[in-house]
């Protein structure tokens, strides 16, 4: 055979991408450009729940310490007087304070699944619709000079603490509302005219705490405010945004009571948890033995203290559901048309729950 020879011809330059090519390059630039944003909204989402997490863990540990330092600091005397008391405020109104705003839509439940207090575990309990109402007497913080000196030591304080739904601004054009804990903290001694714990006398539940008088109405200070801490526009006693829930379980020592402690509050006679509203007016001494007549009336020893509060998610969740829209807004349908389980279900998917013990140290005055 004879070898041929052949001729190549040459190969005319590309100019650009065929449409095939071009076609499969923008798929993968859109797949990426997708797998990208799926990435940083992901991490944006992670970001705000870690940023809402820590504002409420914030919250919460101010909260829990401060109530840590007056619990431990709560006094006492044998006189027959009540120097601690408990209340579960169950009520549409939230309370006896006239501040409450009630949402004009869906609001927070009243009883029913907003009252659950013989739950096995603190960290489960309902406790009503605006929380606990707690207030006792206690050592005030000392007034210290630019270097920390001290230049008044410490006196008694009569402190209350409660959750109120009403204006979260101090302008009256402002009308948006938020569930804030409050902690009133009444002066030791007359100032100004307007009279102190040592004035209105060592009974919480006495007229200068529940009902004023002369000089003592709602000004930051007054006895008073441990019921109304503050008028509608006040804001000075707030102490925690967003707390939907604040509750306490409160303990005597007893040797025959499961591990140690005998349950006070919210307690039957017997010391087994109760679903009743109960209340707490703490006059006997620590030390009292527990009986029917008495497990209400002795100061606790030790005290569980749970509070529940929304993230901002989930504080703005809460206000858009309450608030009046139209169309209204409807049930989800996994709530089967019952707007208290559509409260709950979006509260506690978006809240946190605290809780702490504490031992009360203070002893008597």
């Amino acid at each position: 055979m004879s070898a041929r020879s052949f001729r190549l011809l040459p190969r005319r330059a590309r100019t650009g991408f065929t449409l095939v090519e071009l076609l499969v390059a923008a798929g993968i630039t859109t797949f990426m450009a997708g797998f990208i944003a799926v990435i940083v909204m992901n991490i944006s989402s992670s970001a705000s729940r870690s940023s809402s997490r820590l504002g409420a863990d914030a919250q919460a540990r101010l909260i829990l310490d401060q109530l840590e330092r007056d619990l431990q600091g709560a006094l006492h005397r044998d006189d027959g007087n009540v120097w601690l008391a408990a209340d579960i405020l169950n009520g549409s109104s939230g309370g006896p304070t006239g501040l409450w705003q009630v949402a004009p839509r869906n609001p927070k439940p009243v009883g029913g699944i907003s009252l659950l207090l013989n739950t096995p575990s603190i960290n489960d309990a309902r406790f009503g619709t605006a929380g606990v109402w707690l207030r006792f007497f206690t050592h005030g913080n000392p007034a210290t000079d630019a270097n920390g000196n001290v230049i008044v030591p410490s006196a008694p304080v009569a402190v209350g603490y409660q959750i109120i739904r009403r204006y979260k601004a101090t302008n009256n054009q402002n009308l948006e509302t938020a569930y804030l804990l409050h902690r009133a903290e009444t002066r030791p001694g007359l100032a100004n005219s307007r009279p102190g714990v040592f004035e209105s006398g060592y009974n919480i539940t006495g007229a200068a705490y529940t009902g004023g008088g002369t000089n003592n109405s709602n000004i930051t200070g007054d006895p008073r405010t441990v019921l109304v801490p503050g008028t509608t526009r006040t804001l000075d006693a707030v102490i925690g945004d967003n707390v939907i829930d604040f509750g306490i379980r409160a303990y005597a020592r007893d040797a025959a009571a499961p591990g140690g402690l005998r349950l006070l509050f919210p307690a039957t006679a017997a010391g087994a948890l109760s679903n009743a509203p109960a209340a707490l007016q703490s006059r006997l001494p620590p030390g009292t033995p527990a009986t029917a007549s008495t497990y209400n009336r002795i100061f606790p020893d030790v005290i569980d203290v749970k509070v529940r509060i929304l993230t901002d998610a989930g504080a703005e969740q809460i206000a858009n559901l309450e608030k009046v829209q139209t169309p209204a807004l409807a049930v989800p349908q996994r709530y089967n048309g019952n707007a208290q389980f559509w409260w709950w279900g979006v509260a506690a998917e978006n809240s946190r729950v605290y809780t702490r013990r504490i031992v009360l140290r203070g002893g008597g005055l």
